[in-house]
């Protein structure tokens, strides 16, 4: 475990990252959405898609909400899973640009596991779009239940709800080149590690990559590709993938004032291995959303995340944010 000094520093930094002037142009970037599933935590996946570097004195802040429910269940002689619950996931996180080249950001996350309600209302959208339910609507409603076994030895379970601080991660960006921002970022053991809420540390080093699109296009879109380092947890630690590679892909369409939409793909590599079982192999995501520009300074984002590669990531995800912008 990281000492008290270590813990205690993202916060202090964020106190002094919330210090700012007023609030200026307006904000624009990703979706700042990655794989939520409870398997997941225990890894650095960053947000991807930001390619532009901020400026010295520039702030881009955000207040995001994802509400995210999963429900998978497999099995066979040698081993069985059971992944069944809802998160509150709450995250403050803050951007500022240092000057040189340079910016610090900081995401500070909160949550609550347990088992929900949107174990009907995930059955209504799968039904209205023709998509499997994968047993859904024949397990227990709103249940928390996470579980696996092999070789008849329990690796895994978990039946407590209630509230957490995850995982505190802190990246630093530089703009190498007009189009292309390197960036690395260091996750912090802060969150409960028996509680699935992340709880080990982890490292992540990627590039964000602007396309070329024609000053003044109602397009934008970006590229991003890296690999995560994480530490083992003494949950599944034995299985877990310690190097991680990742990438994803986004477009955004501004239609007409003030609302854009926005599309984005996000994949990454086994988180584990020794298991043939769906949960644990390759994952892809995909967002989809709407940014209503409130004005200059302040967007609210709506997005709604389903997973290409099923399992290894939640059927269902719920995306809200509040990105606001400010400068000297």
């Amino acid at each position: 475990m990281i000492n008290v000094l270590t813990r205690r520093a993202p916060l202090c930094l964020a106190l002094l990252l919330s210090v700012e002037p007023a609030l200026a142009a307006g904000p624009g970037g990703p979706l700042a959405t990655y794989n939520q599933s409870a398997l997941a935590r225990a890894f650095e996946l960053p947000v991807l898609g930001q390619a532009r570097v901020l400026a010295a004195g520039e702030s881009a802040d955000a207040l995001r909400y994802d509400l995210t429910t999963e429900y998978h269940t497999s099995g066979d002689a040698s081993e069985v899973v059971v992944l069944d619950g809802e998160t509150n996931l709450l995250t403050l996180a803050f951007r500022r640009g240092l000057g040189r080249g340079l910016d610090l950001s900081l995401q500070l996350p909160v949550m609550y596991q347990g088992g929900g309600f949107m174990d009907g209302p995930v059955e209504d959208w799968h039904s209205l779009f023709g998509l499997p339910q994968g047993g859904r609507e024949q397990a227990p409603r709103n249940r928390y239940l996470y579980g696996y076994a092999r070789n008849g030895q329990t690796q895994l379970l978990e039946q407590r709800s209630g509230a957490d601080f995850g995982d505190v991660r802190m990246a630093l960006g530089w703009q190498a080149l007009e189009s292309l921002a390197l960036r690395t970022e260091i996750k912090f053991e802060t969150g409960s590690e028996s509680h699935l809420a992340g709880g080990n540390s982890g490292v992540a080093a990627w590039g964000d990559y602007a396309l070329p699109f024609a000053p003044g296009s109602m397009f934008s879109g970006y590229l991003s590709g890296g690999v995560s380092y994480n530490g083992q947890t003494a949950i599944l630690g034995e299985m877990q993938n310690q190097w991680v590679p990742f990438a994803g892909a986004g477009l955004a369409a501004r239609v007409f004032d003030p609302l854009s939409l926005l599309v984005q793909l996000y994949g990454h590599g086994a988180l584990y291995d020794e298991s043939e079982l769906d949960p644990f192999r390759d994952g892809l995501q995909l967002t989809m959303g709407l940014r209503y520009h409130v004005d200059p300074r302040f967007d609210l984002d709506l997005a709604f995340q389903e997973d290409l590669i099923t399992s290894s990531s939640p059927d269902f995800s719920v995306h809200l944010a509040l990105n606001w912008r400010g400068s000297r």
